[in-house]
Order: C-alpha cells, then structure tokens, then sequence
C-alpha cells in the first residue's frame, strides 16, 4: 500500500463525527440591559478607552458612567456621565440596536470603574487600569484565526490565555475573529469572550472572513465599525477601524488589512504608501505589523505570491521586528533568512498563528523554524526595554515556543532562541480532513522532514 493510500485509509477510517451542537439558549433577542460589551482604544491608550454594547431597537440614550476606581460600593453617587452615540446593530433590522462611548481626558496608569446604559438600565460595573503615558514594560496576548466553532471549543482558548495571563494590556486578534460576520457567528464571540472585552481592550485586524461574499461582490462587515473604535489615523475614512497605527508605552503597532489589499490597485497602492509613510515617521523603539494574510504561507495551498511581493519589501526595507498573522490554521515561527543580506538590516521575525479550532496541514517549503499543526494556540508577548519576549502556548496551558529579540544601542536586533524550541516542532500531525491536499511525493518529503 502506498503511503498516500495509508493516509486516505486512515482518514476514511476516523472521519470527524458530525458534532451537532445545539446553541437554541444562545438565540436570545436584545433586551433594555446592555449586552455584547466590548472595550477598544480610539487613540491614546494612556487617555482613553471606547466601549460598545448592544440593547433593543426603542433604546436610543447611550450613556457611560466613569470613576476612578474606589473600594466603596457607592460608584454611581460620584460617577461622572459621559453621552454617547447610537447605530442599527444590523443594518436595515430593528431588532437590536448598538451604543457607543468614547471615555476621554483620563489620567494615565490610573485604574477606573465604569458602567453603560440608558440611565435606567445598567450593565455591570467594570475595572480597567489606563497604560502608561511612558515608554514602560507590558504585555499582551495575541489570537490567530478564532473563527469556527467559537462556542464550543474557541471559547477555550479565550478563557485558558486569560486565566494564565490575567495582567496582560490588551488582546490582539489577527484576523477571522468569526467565519461569517452574521449575528449567529458573532452571538458566539461575545459568548465566548464574555465579561473578558468588557475588562480588557481588544486590538483587531480583520481577515477574509470578516468580509461577506453576496452575488460575487464582497462587502465589508456590517459588525466591525459598530463593535470596534480604532484610531482615526489611517489612508482613508473607508479604512477605519481596520488600517490604523497605535502607539504603546514604546511600540507601534500597525494594523494592515490585508484583504483590503486585493480589490484594486489602487487600494493597494493607497495602504502600502500609507504603510511605508507610518513606518518611516515611526518614533518608537520597536515595531510590531499585525495582518491577516502571511507574508510566508505555512499550510498548503495558502501561497499569496501577490500579498508578499507587494508588502514584504515595505517590512524589510524599515526593519519590522516582528509580523504577527493568521489565515493558515497552523503555527510558524522564523525570519526566512536565506538569500538575504543579514548584516544590512533587521528582518522580521514572522509567526503565524490559529486560536480555534479549524486545522490545516502544514505546507512542504519547511521555511519555518518551529511550526505546529491541528494544535490551538495562543502567545504571550511581554515588551521591556531592549526586549521583546514572545511565548507560545497550547491551549491546554503548555509552552510550545520561546524566544526573544534583543535590541542593541545602534538599533541591532538579536534573535534569542531556547534550544530546545529550536527544532521542526512536534504536533506536526496532519489532520485528517487536510490529507488529501497532498499527493505521494508531498506525503514522503513530510514523513521524512518530521520523522
């Protein structure tokens, strides 16, 4: 028997069970009490915080109550009242609609209660502690693609990445954060999150999924800009929310919609020059880009020759540290060094991730210098000093990846590896619905690599 024909048997053998899950106490219908909160940074993360939440259609008084946070019950007596906007949460429905409020003028690395509502209905008081207005240590989590089956096994990552790193500034959300932007898909995010975006900022970027496909013509997300408040300060109005830069206690961090990218030139043309713009009068010490699409695939049948050739020369040029992606549902980590010029510039250092639990097989360019497959991930980055320190995790708590980038005082970086995560990686499995991707020949060079 040939080994494709072992594959196929196998995979004929184990077909996934069909899971029906029943999610009938999740189709509730909006109330007066605010729901689906979600905590955003518009601009500087020191002085703000944007909130959203969704109510019943009638509802049209959007109020936030802020406070710098107190040990007494007593919150509301002091609270200042801040009035917010209102939207359709879905556009041409009246079912529902979506409140924002944008929390201004606060002071920094100072901890706050705040609460939403109509004045007579309130949600929960929440606690969050503003960043720092200096360049100061940090860290946040960063998800791949969450996208399917986020009830049931996307809310498990969530959960197990907040538990282990409750301290953490914020959650970055590489793209297809929901594999159709419907209220069914997004009824499961906030599920899955729950009190969690309430407490703690989300810093997203979208992905092709986030993107809806009618009669052959794609339209953005009508959830996106009523969930997220991004900073103003990307190419284009049509763009907000989606390319935009924020700067952190020391860091840029650049938000490039990759699928964007490939509706026009022009919009191409309109997000690199703005990329190559953003890089070039970037103050900070480090620079982190964070996309969608990866610059280099690691699943097969996922090579963007297009993407890469149009964005890579733009990371390479000004010496992104570090390119955070999704998109593949596997993981890769490396700089890809062959055939470049190492002593001229910092390279990237490229890692693709996947959060829920949707599975692809690893490709056969093996560029990558740890890689996992049909495993759910999640990264702890902390940033101090010189240092960036990145950890990966699997999501049943176990460090699958370390290493860190050091940064001299003429700007070198340095790529520090733990022995023991410098290898091919070891939940390399192909799972079993990606196996007939592969024909003999990529079957064998895969045994023989991972053997």
């Amino acid at each position: 028997m040939s080994l494709l024909a072992g594959f196929l048997l196998l995979a004929s053998c184990h077909k996934e069970e069909k899971i029906i899950v029943d999610n009938s106490f999740l189709n509730f219908e909006p109330t007066s009490s605010p729901d689906r909160i979600m905590m955003s940074i518009p601009s500087d993360p020191a002085s703000t915080r944007a909130i959203s939440w969704r109510t019943v259609y009638s509802d049209t008084n959007s109020i936030g109550q802020i406070i710098p946070l107190t040990p007494s019950p007593a919150l509301e007596d002091s609270a200042k009242q801040i009035s917010g906007s209102y939207k359709a949460w879905e556009i041409g429905d009246n079912k529902a609609m979506g409140h924002k409020v944008i929390f201004e003028n606060l002071q920094a690395n100072s901890k706050y209660a705040y609460r939403v509502g109509n004045g007579t209905q309130w949600s929960e008081w929440f606690q969050f502690t503003t960043s720092s207005n200096k360049i100061e240590p940090f860290s946040f989590l960063y998800f791949g693609d969450v996208q399917n089956d986020i009830k049931s096994k996307g809310s498990r990552i969530l959960r197990q990445a907040y538990s282990n790193f409750p301290d953490v500034d914020f959650m970055l959300f590489a793209g297809d954060l929901v594999s159709r932007s419907t209220e069914e898909y997004w009824r499961e995010f906030f599920y899955a999150g729950g009190w969690i975006f309430g407490m703690m900022p989300s810093i997203p970027t979208p992905g092709n999924h986030e993107y809806n496909k009618t009669d052959s013509v794609r339209t953005f997300s009508n959830h996106w800009n009523q969930i997220y408040t991004m900073p103003n300060n990307g190419p284009s109005p049509n763009l907000d929310n989606r390319v935009y830069y924020l700067d952190y206690q020391g860091v840029r961090f650049i938000s490039v919609d990759s699928p964007a990218m490939g509706y026009t030139e022009e919009t191409s043309d309109l997000i690199l020059n703005w990329l190559e713009e953003t890089l070039q009068s970037n103050p900070n010490k480090w620079t982190i880009v964070f996309t969608h699409f990866p610059v280099y695939s690691c699943s097969m049948g996922r090579n963007n020759e297009n993407y890469r050739t149009k964005i890579q020369p733009v990371l390479e040029k000004y010496g992104v540290d570090l390119v955070l992606q999704g998109h593949d549902h596997s993981y890769c980590r490396g700089q890809n060094l062959e055939n470049k010029m190492t002593e001229s510039t910092n390279y990237p250092m490229y890692v693709v991730s996947v959060a829920g639990p949707k599975m692809y097989g690893l490709n056969t360019s093996f560029w990558s210098d740890r890689m996992a497959s049909n495993t759910q991930l999640y990264q702890n980055i902390s940033v101090d000093g010189n240092k960036i320190s990145f950890e990966t995790y699997t999501v049943t708590g176990e460090l699958y990846d370390n290493f860190r980038i050091e940064k001299n005082r003429n700007g070198k970086n340095t790529i520090v590896i733990d022995p023991q995560f410098n290898d091919k990686g070891d939940l390399t499995n192909i799972p079993e619905r990606a196996v007939q991707k592969y024909d003999q020949e990529q079957l064998e060079k895969y045994q023989e690599f991972f053997k």
